[in-house]
């Protein structure tokens, strides 16, 4: 039996069991009682096994019958499913993308980089929320976030794109002045800058590890910012030294207006990632702003900003 009458049998065998009826799977196929019949007969011969219990009155699925049903409901759905991802692969993005994003990372180099994105899809509208809060996607219609760090819902999507390293550094012109920390105890001599989670209102401990262990620290700072930004540009200037992000202060460090301290007692990366409801087939639109975001980490990467 060819392949095509082979998929057409299952199909066909697929909606008798499921109705129990010659005449009901013929009238949804469009196809006579009798061809139907004939086709069951024929996939019960190539098997060599009764699928079908037949009376004058009613039709039942024998023990291997209900086996084999569910094996061909499940491929079918399979192969429906294969359908759908392949058109929605070729369709072109269109509609509203709400995309929810991490305030420093979106201002720095997402939305710089959105109208190249925007040019490539005209018919696909943005709309954009910084945010460092958790999001419920679902209830607040939201296509997709971008997170740094580990997103704990399991109902959720969570793909990987690039990594975020806390960096601790400061100015050239500060360093020259005062020196440069050997071990993270030796920040408490220093003049720092600390960090406001914009979250919570607190200042953020200095994290580091010794030996593979964890280490963090309550600093106290002159100054307490709770804009990442601002935070940078205040070591640019000479304020002290800083513990943020690579993605915040990598621009910098390559520019040479900061340098980075106590590398060897850096912490392991956390993951920026993108988030969105699971689906078996994502649709075109959240597709694609994958495909630039991972692009863009790539770019990212090269310019040693994130890792």
């Amino acid at each position: 039996m060819a392949g095509t009458d082979r998929l057409d049998s299952l199909m066909i065998f697929v909606r008798v069991a499921k109705h129990l009826s010659f005449s009901e799977a013929a009238r949804q196929l469009g196809m006579s009682p009798s061809a139907v019949s004939r086709s069951v007969q024929r996939l019960e011969e190539r098997l060599s096994t009764r699928l079908l219990n037949r009376t004058t009155r009613s039709l039942s699925l024998t023990e291997n019958g209900s086996l084999f049903y569910e094996t061909c409901r499940q491929i079918l759905s399979e192969l429906e499913q294969a359908e759908l991802a392949l058109s929605q692969a070729k369709s072109i993005p269109t509609g509203t993308l709400r995309i929810d994003l991490v305030p420093s990372l979106a201002r720095m180099h997402i939305i710089p980089a959105l109208p190249r994105f925007a040019v490539q899809y005209p018919e696909l509208n943005l709309e954009i929320f910084l945010n460092d809060r958790r999001t419920d996607l679902i209830d607040k219609s939201i296509d997709a976030v971008v997170r740094v760090g580990i997103h704990p819902d399991s109902n959720l999507v969570m793909q990987r794109i690039a990594t975020a390293r806390q960096v601790v550094c400061a100015s050239p012109d500060y360093l020259k002045r005062y020196g440069t920390p050997k071990t993270p105890e030796d920040l408490r001599q220093h003049h720092l800058i600390n960090h406001i989670n914009p979250q919570t209102g607190r200042i953020r401990e200095w994290t580091f590890q010794r030996n593979g262990k964890p280490l963090a620290f309550s600093l106290t700072g002159q100054f307490s910012i709770d804009h990442a930004e601002a935070t940078t540009e205040a070591a640019i200037a000479g304020a002290g030294i800083l513990q943020l992000y690579n993605f915040v202060v990598g621009v910098a460090i390559a520019q040479g207006l900061l340098v980075p301290v106590l590398e060897d007692y850096a912490q392991p990366g956390v993951p920026i990632a993108i988030v969105y409801p699971e689906k078996r087939y994502v649709s075109a639109k959240i597709r694609v702003f994958v495909e630039f975001m991972t692009e863009l980490m790539r770019k990212l990467k090269r310019e040693r900003i994130v890792e």
